[in-house]
């Protein structure tokens, strides 16, 4: 027998772990990795704007557990690294609807309206009818990855022996700003150096080794601590149509992990108002 579900979420990104919460058991969640808001947490991207109020109960709690927990302070300094505890108990508590390790190979339009999608994961080869498809990954993956990235980096962790905690600043020429953020702490800062959109793992890498051997003097204290293992993409695309009832929302579109999880809890409103 086929399995069913109204809305099939791709992507255990902010956004679509927002929109899934939202959707509650209409929803089925696929995740390629085991990895949870991947597009922020595993690309170190610290992202920007965390003044926004939260839109939501569901992102006004999270964040206040991330206060509370010194992940996260009112400026805006986050620690990237220990944000994915909170959200794995979110989706354990919340008893979501999720499969890890799945992979999306397939999507054919049925006879009548919603998509067959077929599904990979360790137990091997299984289709899915659904209703709808909200595609929150960066790449777009129910169309294999072929739609257009937008600017790509690699992500990487600094850190310095000798930070204080009253050094406030990345004290870098002007030219080097753009790819640095500070973390939370005065001892770890987020670097995210462009990379072509064609390039490999390997290549990006040896771009940024090559970098980091010719870096700037105010930062040779620091050394690298850890590089990220998923690529950073970001796009101006915040929603496009790809079919009837399918949608590309990409999470990386948005400003950081809690602005990605109210849009997409904002358009599970949406979502259920169609059901309607």
């Amino acid at each position: 027998m086929e399995e069913t579900a109204k809305v099939l979420v791709i992507g255990a990104t902010f956004a679509g772990i927002g929109l899934a919460q939202k959707l509650g058991s209409q929803a089925l969640l696929v995740e390629r990795t085991m990895l949870v808001g991947h597009e922020f947490i595993n690309s170190y991207r610290p992202g920007h704007n965390w003044n926004r109020t939260p839109q939501s109960i569901l992102t006004e709690q999270l964040r206040e557990q991330w206060v509370s927990r010194n992940l996260l302070n009112e400026a805006g300094g986050v620690h990237i690294g220990g944000l994915a505890p909170s959200v794995y108990k979110l989706l354990l508590d919340s008893r979501q609807s999720l499969r890890l390790m799945t992979e999306v190979l397939d999507v054919r339009p049925r006879s009548e309206a919603g998509y067959e999608v077929t599904l990979l994961d360790a137990t091997g080869v299984g289709y899915i009818s659904v209703d709808q498809i909200i595609d929150t990954t960066s790449e777009c993956r129910s169309v294999g990855g072929k739609v257009p990235l937008g600017s790509k980096f690699i992500g990487a962790v600094l850190h310095r022996e000798t930070a204080t905690f009253v050094e406030e600043s990345l004290d870098v020429p002007i030219e080097h700003a753009e790819l640095l953020t500070g973390g939370l702490f005065a001892s770890e800062a987020y670097l995210q150096f462009p990379v072509e959109a064609t390039s490999s793992w390997d290549m990006a890498r040896d771009q940024l080794h090559h970098y980091w051997i010719s870096r700037p003097e105010p930062l040779r204290p620091w050394t690298i601590a850890a590089i990220a293992d998923v690529f950073t993409v970001r796009t101006h695309a915040q929603q496009a149509k790809l079919g009837e009832g399918w949608v590309w929302m990409p999470s990386c579109g948005f400003d950081n992990p809690l602005h990605a999880m109210d849009k997409g809890f904002q358009y599970g409103d949406e979502v259920l108002q169609h059901e309607r």
